[in-house]
């Protein structure tokens, strides 16, 4: 057992945890971590040097490819884009969405990506 200047620090354990009872949590928005958002990307995409053309693009397939990695392991449910498409087609839709809807552009990088291709392939009901 430790003792601190004659004190027994099992004693003291509860009144050192007192603060944390009182303490606010964070909100989910503060906690969540993100590499982009929706205005981070489309500034990269809109930079005219090619290394930001590049990363814009790179950015956006990756997502790509991950959504269809969780579709296809079962993680999310599918989808109904194109079987195919090209690296910049799928960028202009991205930034096409970007630069109409503002208001989204706070959020994540990887959830405007989503967003935005079905937006632009709408599943038929």
């Amino acid at each position: 057992m430790l003792h601190i200047v004659g004190m027994n620090l099992r004693c003291l354990a509860p009144l050192m945890c007192l603060p944390m009872l009182f303490a606010a949590p964070q909100s989910a928005v503060a906690q969540t971590f993100m590499f982009e958002t929706g205005t981070t990307l489309l500034a990269k995409c809109q930079n005219k040097a090619p290394e930001y053309a590049l990363a814009c693009t790179a950015y956006i397939v990756g997502v790509v490819d991950g959504i269809k990695k969780d579709i296809f392991l079962g993680r999310a449910p599918d989808n109904c884009w194109p079987d195919q498409l090209g690296a910049d087609q799928v960028r202009d839709l991205v930034v096409k969405y970007l630069r109409t809807y503002a208001d989204q552009r706070s959020f994540p990088a990887s959830l405007t990506v989503s967003v935005a291709l079905n937006d632009a392939y709408p599943c038929k009901k």
